[in-house]
């Protein structure tokens, strides 16, 4: 019987492909290519279908039918699962956890996994759920650090669950452990690999010289570290390092693949983005880098559409307020970077604009930018040189600062969130 791929067996446990059900989209690559959205706005912008008041936080939305979930962390005592209408952002109910406490960069910071019958989602603090959508009861609640004895990460855990079948995949990134898998049913620790270093980031699948395997990235004592494992064990197929340049690296972004058998990687501080190539080595994988460039994106992962990839990497240097280096003519590209498939940079916006190290996803071929320090929202097409050909402002309030939020789209509504509302945006043609 032919071996069905990961990432089909991950969209039959969620909704159809004009969905945004989960992080990074349906495809798991930020983009919607079947998607046919506007090249313009009117002079008094985009219609805002409608915005809510929300809790300080950076976590993002998913989006399934109708239906739009969306993770609230509240006065710093509780989380929220919410539940809103797609159509009119209106409540229809909500999921709460009491777990006081404070972390820094405080708020929520995950994107919800939706499938026909479940919401998995988690906490900063390590707690992972599993909500029912008919019952809207817990199924279950794994608090993270106590299962399996770990510290939680520097700025709290990003944990994006991946459902697998009937597993649920997170990254707890202890000394002893880097990703688990747990029983989609019961909560219980089915594996457990080994360790991927410190790390802010989750877990992605991708399709690797015809394997399906689970990439995480992290650092360790001073190395970047890339790791595959096999989904059915937790086992490792491969482990990638580099010495890190200098200072603190905190691992966010996943790889990107291009292929089956190259991926762009790419960090903030300083630390730049990688060009890699995976090779099959009898029944393991070998990784070499073909090619690095300064500009870095912090927070999102690059962003291929068609013979281009494109990185959010914030002011005049990739890596934002966080890049060492200045403003002077020999500073490091910044802003929206554009690279060919082979990692060498075709060009880049610098400050006009740097999009402040904003979300980026692609509909049907044009990219959608919120920018991580105003919140604007801009239509993009890419192309040879930097072509904007929408801008406005969206949000009713003053957004506040480290707008980072994933962007998502279904049936051309985007929902962003600002660090005190959400919004839904109408791109529709109709």
């Amino acid at each position: 019987m032919k071996a069905i791929p990961l990432l089909c067996l991950i969209l039959t446990q969620a909704l159809p492909a004009n969905d945004w059900p989960r992080f990074r989209g349906p495809h798991g690559d930020n983009s919607l290519p079947e998607a046919d959205i506007i090249r313009s706005f009117p002079e008094s912008g985009p219609e805002v279908l409608w915005s809510r008041d929300l809790s300080e936080g950076y976590g993002g939305a998913a989006i399934a039918g109708d239906e739009v979930f969306l993770m609230d962390r509240v006065d710093q005592e509780k989380d929220v699962l919410m539940c809103l209408g797609l159509a009119d952002g209106k409540l229809k109910w909500q999921w709460e956890h009491a777990y006081p406490g404070r972390i820094s960069h405080p708020g929520s910071r995950t994107v919800p996994t939706v499938t026909a019958e479940t919401v998995y989602t988690s906490s900063g603090f390590g707690h992972v759920y599993c909500i029912d959508r008919k019952t809207r009861k817990e199924r279950w609640v794994v608090d993270v650090i106590k299962t399996f004895g770990v510290q939680p990460p520097r700025f709290g855990y990003s944990i994006h669950p991946v459902i697998i079948g009937d597993r649920c995949i997170i990254a707890p990134t202890g000394d002893d452990v880097g990703i688990a898998a747990l029983d989609t049913k019961s909560g219980e620790v089915v594996w457990k690999s080994k360790p991927v270093g410190e790390s802010h980031s989750s877990p992605v699948s991708a399709r690797i010289l015809g394997r399906d395997l689970l990439v995480m990235p992290g650092s360790r004592n001073g190395e970047l570290m890339l790791t595959g494992f096999d989904p059915k064990d937790g086992s490792q197929v491969f482990q990638y390092t580099q010495r890190l340049s200098g200072g603190r690296h905190n691992s966010i972004p996943n790889i990107t693949m291009v292929g089956e058998d190259k991926a762009f990687l790419t960090g903030g501080y300083g630390q730049g983005t990688q060009f890699l190539k995976f090779s099959a080595k009898e029944d393991a994988i070998t990784v070499e880098k073909l090619n690095e460039v300064a500009p870095g994106a912090t927070i999102h992962p690059v962003l291929k559409i068609g013979d281009q990839a494109y990185l959010s990497s914030g002011g005049a240097g990739g890596g934002g307020r966080r890049n060492r280096r200045n403003d002077s003519a020999n500073a490091t590209p910044g802003g929206l970077v554009c690279m060919d498939l082979d990692g060498k940079i075709l060009w880049s916006s610098n400050r006009q604009p740097d999009l402040g190290e904003g979300s980026i996803i692609s509909a049907g071929g044009i990219i959608i930018s919120q920018d991580g320090a105003t919140g604007h929202l801009r239509l993009i097409e890419p192309g040879p040189v930097y072509k904007e050909l929408a801008s406005a402002k969206v949000f009713s309030k003053p957004p506040g600062r480290e707008l980072w939020a994933p962007l998502a789209l279904s049936r051309g509504r985007l929902v962003m969130r600002s660090q005190n509302e959400i919004a839904c945006i109408d791109l529709s043609k109709d």
